[in-house]
């Protein structure tokens, strides 16, 4: 609980000295040692910014939707080999091809069943 009270107090100290220093640079116009010391990185956030600035301008409607269905094709293509190897190795043991054929309604029912639906596909006569 204390690590907690001082880190929020060391964090609130380190903002506000942070903007003593920006005030004192804007009105002094000379550059604070943190200003000097990130000036050599100006040029690739601007890079970067700019690249992205210029990556949307190309975006309209069309490109949005075509940018959408690019993105669904290749995670569906991904959630669907994610599935199709799970069940793979689920129906690739005996237990787990009697639960598929029992959740497909492929298993085999009882004369006795719970419902009457069940009673009568037991007693109709499978045709093979």
């Amino acid at each position: 609980m204390y690590t907690l009270i001082t880190i929020f107090y060391v964090a609130l100290l380190g903002i506000i000295t942070m903007i003593l220093l920006k005030r004192r640079e804007v009105v002094t116009g000379h550059p604070s040692i943190v200003s000097r010391m990130g000036s050599g990185s100006d040029r690739f956030f601007h890079a970067i910014f700019a690249a992205v600035i210029k990556f949307l301008s190309y975006i309209n409607r069309h490109t949005a939707i075509a940018l959408a269905q690019w993105l669904a094709v290749h995670v569906l293509k991904y959630v669907r080999a994610i599935y199709v190897d799970a069940k793979h190795a689920f129906v690739s043991h005996p237990q787990g091809k009697k639960i598929m054929d029992a959740v497909r309604g492929r298993g085999e029912v009882a004369k006795h069943g719970a419902s009457f639906y069940l009673r009568q596909i037991a007693e109709t006569p499978r045709v093979k």
